[in-house]
């Protein structure tokens, strides 16, 4: 919504002592054209001369991607403009940088990244004294609070916005709304709806000033508030302006802002519709809803549409599609909210103002200085020869600091060249991995999901007619549940970076619960050593430990007919993990018995992570399999021993 101002904005100061005029037009096309974009920076490219202008071709690049994606693109180039612009020492053009990162990184839900620059540009723009561009980053800093859920910060900062950008010399009355509706959310959806229609409200006390199409948000947050209120029929009234004021401001294909205003607008709109008992309109809403939210390209606003689709989906009785709704709530809102980015977030805080008051007091201090110095002028005469001694050195150690620091920025950018590299090669990864799991859950979920549901139809519809076929569709059907619940663990296996050993244990005690339920005399223990607790595997070492065991359990199950099964992880010889599997089943003799397919497999997958597995059995005696791994080879962080 800030967009028009940092584009005009940006257009003034970053021209102004550009060496070629025709270099800024070809980038300024660069920007704005759609198909033509491409050809535009490389005929940009091609003008190159200087330094300062390599910074400014990369600097746009960045802005094009923040605008108009992806943005990993747009942080790839952020980041090289950052520090292209720290050796210029352009301390204008890095608040423009510090604001586009932190766009791009609110779009990805890296809510601490995006604060954390915004700080950082913050301290920039309190060194210039620009209020303008302090009320700026206040508001974003507001709204990345608000959408990290940290609404007592969001209402602080949306709240030094309106101040700063209100008081200005030439007050910018469109930004000061834009950090009146900053606060009027925080204090939306930290359940304080009177205080947030206030400030809602407020806005319209410079009607006079704005044309109504530039506050269509507003409309949608006061029905956003009312939705909340369960005023539905007045909530939907004002969401409908805002969506006609938005089509009224669609300015073609490239309308990010559009994508992501409709994406709130339209989500809105089908809650107050399932709300209404609206189901058919609500429908079409959220149809229309999920278009616009993925080009919004915002993790925010995917939530909230998630969110939406599970209160509709449990409200029409529909629970397989409910809970595959909550279940994508839960996974977003897990990726974003978790203890130790709320950590972090608190302390970017905490750094940020003890930075402030020591800059402060240091400010003060100098000016103490400065009055005793003028006292003390009569005396420094007799301390001239001296003086030119102690310059003479600090001019000495100042060209050893300076070769010091070209030496550790020489040093800084080979760091960060590896580091972007090294980026670069996990996001492909981790895409393909995404790609993996969504085509998992979509295709063979979905199947699996249609499979379950026609066979529980099935035995509803026969449920009094034929016991053998019942029979059949409850192994059918249980087969399926299975199935699926394999799937589940498959694609929570490549989602994750790393695993747990607790969030190993907490995955095998839930298919142990399954064992139990079907077999009330089985007794089973499962005992995890203290320290192995939070050590995290890599996932191909997680996902081959736990597929290992469940083998194992299924084995005494299935074939031992085992009554009591129990489960150790411990450490030995500091460097190895002993992993024991035993069973109290009727065992059998190893060298008299084939190996299956089961064990072959479980031997293969400790050879794939360079782990031993070891058999022993006695008929009528149980068996007992173990596992034996090095810790240094199966884990994210390597342990010293």
């Amino acid at each position: 919504m800030a967009n028009k101002f940092l584009l005009t904005a940006f257009t003034f100061i970053f021209f102004i002592e550009v060496h070629s005029q025709n270099m800024g037009q070809i980038l300024r096309k660069a920007y704005s054209s759609g198909d033509s974009s491409h050809y535009y920076f490389q005929e940009a490219q091609k003008m190159i001369k200087t330094k300062a202008d390599e910074a400014e071709f990369i600097f746009f690049k960045s802005v094009r991607a923040t605008n108009f994606g992806p943005t990993d693109s747009a942080v790839f180039f952020g980041l090289i403009a950052e520090e292209k612009f720290k050796i210029l020492n352009d301390s204008a053009k890095l608040i423009f940088v510090y604001n586009n990162l932190a766009k791009s990184y609110q779009k990805q839900g890296l809510y601490e990244k995006a604060i954390s620059v915004l700080f950082e540009g913050l301290k920039l723009a309190e060194a210039r004294k620009d209020d303008a561009w302090m009320g700026y980053l206040y508001q974003n800093i507001s709204l990345n609070y608000h959408d990290f859920e940290n609404y007592e910060n969001g209402v602080k900062y949306g709240k030094l916005a309106f101040t700063k950008l209100s008081n200005l010399a030439k007050p910018d009355v469109f930004n000061a709304v834009l950090a009146l509706n900053a606060v009027a959310i925080n204090y939306d959806d930290w359940n304080k709806p009177d205080s947030a229609l206030f400030y809602h409200f407020k806005v319209f006390d410079y009607k006079d000033q704005l044309d109504t199409l530039s506050i269509g948000f507003t409309y949608n947050n006061i029905g956003n508030t009312l939705l909340k209120q369960k005023k539905f029929a007045q909530a939907k009234n004002w969401i409908e302006r805002a969506i006609a004021i938005a089509r009224a401001n669609f300015r073609g294909a490239n309308d990010n802002p559009f994508y992501y205003e409709n994406a709130t607008n339209y989500t809105n709109l089908a809650a107050v519709c399932y709300e209404l008992g609206e189901f058919r309109k609500a429908e079409a809403a959220f149809d229309s809803a999920h278009i616009y939210v993925t080009k919004s390209n915002s993790i925010e606003k995917l939530r909230d549409y998630n969110y939406h689709q599970y209160q509709f989906s449990k409200k029409r009785g529909n629970l397989s599609q409910a809970l595959h709704f909550q279940e994508e709530y839960f996974r977003i809102k897990d990726r974003i909210f978790d203890e130790s980015r709320a950590k972090t977030l608190a302390e970017l805080e905490t750094k940020y103002q003890t930075e402030k008051r020591e800059k402060e007091l240091a400010e003060s201090r100098t000016k103490i200085l400065e009055i005793e110095n003028k006292e003390k002028q009569k005396t420094y005469w007799l301390l001239l020869t001296a003086l030119l001694t102690l310059f003479a050195l600090i001019f000495s150690f100042l060209i050893f600091r300076q070769q010091k620091l070209k030496l550790a920025q020489q040093k800084q950018q080979f760091q960060l060249k590896e580091e972007i590299s090294r980026i670069e090669t996990q996001n492909k990864l981790h895409e393909q991995r995404l790609s993996i799991s969504r085509d998992l859950h979509d295709n063979i979920g979905s199947q699996l999901t249609f499979i379950i549901s026609s066979v529980n139809n099935l035995k509803f519809r026969h449920k009094n007619e034929n016991q053998p076929l019942l029979n059949q569709l409850n192994k059918i059907g249980d087969f399926a549940s299975e199935t699926m619940a394999e799937l589940r663990d498959t694609i929570w296996a490549i989602n994750s970076n790393h695993i747990k050993f607790d969030d190993l244990r907490a995955r095998i005690f839930n298919f142990l619960e399954k064992a139990r339920n079907t077999n009330s005399d089985l007794n089973i223990s499962f005992n995890i050593e203290e320290s192995l607790k939070e050590t995290e595997l890599t996932a191909t070492a997680g996902v081959n430990v736990y597929r290992t065991i469940q083998e194992a359990v299924n084995n005494a199950l299935k074939y031992a007919g085992a009554k009591t099964i129990a489960i150790s992880i411990k450490i030995i010889d500091i460097q190895f993990v002993e992993i024991t599997i035993t069973d109290d089943g009727k065992g059998f003799d190893p060298l008299q018995v084939e190996h299956g397919n089961g064990l072959h497999n479980m031997a293969k997958r400790m050879e794939d992570i360079e782990g031993k597995l070891n058999l022993e059995s006695q008929i009528s005696k149980g068996t007992k399999i173990s596992l034996l791994l090095n810790i240094n080879k199966i884990t994210a962080k390597k342990r010293n021993v």
